[in-house]
């Protein structure tokens, strides 16, 4: 998949019609778009990924989720994305021609479009597909509309223009791994949270390739519950229906409560926001501290607090493990069962052999006749015989845990895991949760500290607002905890239905004319489990070798990193790095260079495991790596990532004159974002060869 071109339209800071064209050489497959901080790198990587997925870009990346609340919800944030000079003309008389009524929708409106070529969709012949998003300020109406070739298609009505970019587009879970701020990746290493960790796991489950075998493992189970409720008694069938109808029942409850979370969820961002601005009100009339001064203090208690819950989230997590460290001993009791049963069972078939060989000889010597020898002669001959195969029978040996190689290897990085650094780290976060608790308290104390003039008539209007958007909230809150209660309910009793529903279908009989493709679905089940358990570990053993490779390319430590473990362990998969020394390297230990050069490395790994052509969009592509990491990135990493690579640097910063020249064999083409005022940016193309001549005369100019 390439992308030719992206078109935005009263897009932020792009008013009017601005496009983006690129060219594909595979020799030349780097494209530069620079500009000064403000003119509209990152809006321009925005815009595409609102493009593909709108109100759904939450699910690509946190700081779109972050965004979109502190903008106060999704309509918010798309009423705040039109550009600032557009003006949105009321609706005149019903003698408006129909020419100045379109002007008007065009003007209180905002679209983006993506083209992309060298697609492959199953089923249709497709050289190119469009993508177009509009939004309409003045109805808060979003419309999607696909082309392909220039035609809107069936198959986009049919699944619904949504699901089709996901299913044949690009799935919104692992746009992260290809429209990214390289600054930002580094939260790929900051990940802790089990809730966290399920979801990346995912996104690794989803560009590995594993999840479309699982759904087809879970079609086929699907499949064979569908024969056996055809082929059931009346009985069997009646009980089979009522299970049934509880689960539908169960499941559209589920759709309606998962709808008013979504619902009290927009509430509860927008009644933040006004909650937020009316305490800015209250500050501002009560303080003489500036805008500034506060914009800064709200972007410390933000920065706090999402510190503080990603240090609570890892703190969860430790203490779940603590039981463990707390047995410290015990494991290693463990540990040598684990050792003396591996040892048994890797001995039980030589050992069966040796012993079976051995009484078949004795046997032989015993008995034949033809042997001719005397009865002191075979006693001597069998004792040969005994003392050189020997073995050992593991009579002494209980099967206690009888773990499988998965569950072996989970217990041993858990065991090294606590033996290592488990003690210092939880040491550490429990000092750091303390210092961030307190540095809190602190910031809460002067915002508090503030808001004075409490006489004042327009303060406590302003604070009888606040209170009442407040008291909202809280219930709002209540009604959000006393509905996550009953999903978690539901979920438990629907969980239950369909285990009955299970223990139901195993004792019906598939119908003759079913059986045949019961046992094929059965068979296919089967096999399906085999082969996702050996892909699940070829994709480990693979996965392990690609990261370590990068790392030892992009790193210039030496030894610092020799062992890349990548940890599946049913839904979660995870990565975990061991010294020299095997000892494990706590991620949160590392530089914040570290940090995206390890981001860096698995991006690379999982683009080359996946096999999936996409192009790369990534905005400050160096911003953390030092002289010696950046020609690596610049010569080894971006060139060679992808077959389209588009780069967002900031000149002379991100990117120097020289950094530029030993990428310029692999740049096609070059783009400045031009600005003609705080409200108005465009493109301008430029030759890859002039890019640094034509900045630099310009900032002469200024």
């Amino acid at each position: 998949m390439l992308i030719d071109k992206i078109a935005l339209r009263n897009f932020r800071i792009y008013e009017g019609v601005n496009e983006l064209e690129f060219t594909h050489h595979p020799d030349k497959n780097v494209t530069i778009v620079s500009g000064s901080n403000g003119y509209g790198k990152t809006t321009l990587l925005t815009s595409l990924v609102w493009c593909l997925y709108g109100k759904l870009m939450v699910d690509v990346d946190d700081r779109y989720k972050r965004e979109i609340y502190e903008s106060g919800g999704y309509k918010r944030f798309c009423q705040k994305t039109i550009n600032r000079s557009v003006k949105v003309t009321s609706v005149g008389p019903t003698n408006q021609n129909e020419v100045s009524s379109s002007k008007e929708k065009e003007a209180s409106s905002f679209s983006v479009s993506v083209t992309i070529s060298d697609i492959f969709i199953p089923s249709v012949p497709c050289n190119r597909v469009e993508i177009i998003r509009t939004y309409h300020v003045d109805s808060d109406n979003e419309k999607l509309k696909i082309l392909i070739d220039g035609r809107e298609n069936e198959l986009t009505k049919e699944v619904g223009s949504e699901i089709f970019i996901n299913d044949f587009i690009l799935p919104k879970e692992i746009a992260k791994f290809f429209f990214f701020d390289a600054e930002k990746i580094v939260s790929l290493a900051e990940i802790r949270t089990v809730d966290e960790k399920r979801e990346l796991s995912r996104a690794y489950a989803e560009v590995l390739g594993i999840r479309k075998y699982e759904e087809l493992r879970d079609n086929l189970l699907n499949v064979r519950t569908r024969l056996k409720k055809e082929a059931a008694s009346d009985k069997d069938r009646k009980k089979l229906k009522e299970i049934n109808d509880q689960v539908d029942e169960k499941d559209r409850l589920l759709s309606y409560l998962n709808e008013s979370l979504e619902k009290i969820d927009d509430k509860l961002i927008a009644l933040s926001q006004d909650s937020n601005e009316l305490q800015e009100k209250l500050i501002r009339e009560g303080s003489s501290i500036t805008p500034e001064e506060l914009k800064d203090l709200r972007q410390l208690k933000e920065s706090t607090s999402n510190e503080a819950k990603k240090a609570r989230g890892r703190l969860s997590e430790m203490l779940e493990l603590a039981p463990f460290a707390i047995a410290a001993k015990k494991l290693i009791d463990v540990e040598k069962q684990i050792d003396r049963e591996e040892k048994a069972s890797k001995t039980k078939v030589s050992t069966d052999f040796i012993k079976k060989a051995k009484e078949a000889l004795t046997s032989e010597i015993e008995n034949n006749q033809e042997l001719r020898l005397s009865a002191n002669d075979r006693r001597k001959l069998k004792e040969i015989v005994s003392s050189h195969l020997s073995y050992s029978d593991n009579k002494g040996i209980q099967f206690l845990l009888d773990m499988s190689n998965d569950e072996t290897n989970v217990f041993r990085a858990l065991k090294r895991n606590l033996f290592s650094s488990y003690n210092d780290r939880f040491r550490e976060l429990v000092k750091d949760v303390k210092m961030n608790q307190s540095a809190f308290a602190i910031i809460l104390n002067r915002l508090g500290d503030a808001e004075t003039k409490e006489s004042d008539a327009v303060i406590q209007e302003i604070r009888k607002a606040k209170n009442k958007i407040d008291k909202e909230i809280a219930a709002l809150e209540n009604e959000k905890i006393e509905i996550k209660a009953k999903i978690i309910s539901n979920t438990n009793d629907k969980n239950s239905l369909l285990k009955i529903q299970s223990e139901i279908g195993k004792k019906i009989s598939v119908a003759d004319v079913d059986i045949e493709k019961d046992r094929t679905a059965s068979r296919l089940v089967g096999e399906l489990e085999v082969f996702i358990e050996k892909f699940k570990n070829q994709k480990k053993a693979s996965l392990e070798e690609k990261i370590l490779k990068e790392l030892q390319l992009l790193m210039h430590k030496e030894d610092f990193i020799s062992r890349v473990e990548v940890i599946i362990d049913g839904a979660i998969i995870d990565v975990e790095f061991y010294d020299s020394n095997n000892h494990l390297i706590n991620k949160d230990g590392l530089s914040k260079g570290e940090q995206q050069l390890y981001a860096t490395a698995l991006l690379k790994a999982l683009v080359d495991e996946s096999n999936i052509k996409f192009p790369l969009f990534i905005d400050s592509p160096l911003q953390k790596f030092d002289k010696r990491h950046a020609r690596s990135i610049v010569e080894d990493f971006y060139p060679n990532v992808s077959e389209q690579v588009v780069l967002f640097p900031l000149l002379e910063k991100e990117l120097t004159e020289r950094e530029f020249e030993w990428m310029l064999p692999r740049v096609s083409r070059s783009f400045l974002i031009k600005n003609v005022n705080k409200n108005k940016s465009s493109f301008e193309e430029i030759k890859p060869s002039e890019l640094f001549a034509t900045v630099q005369r310009e900032s002469a100019n200024v």
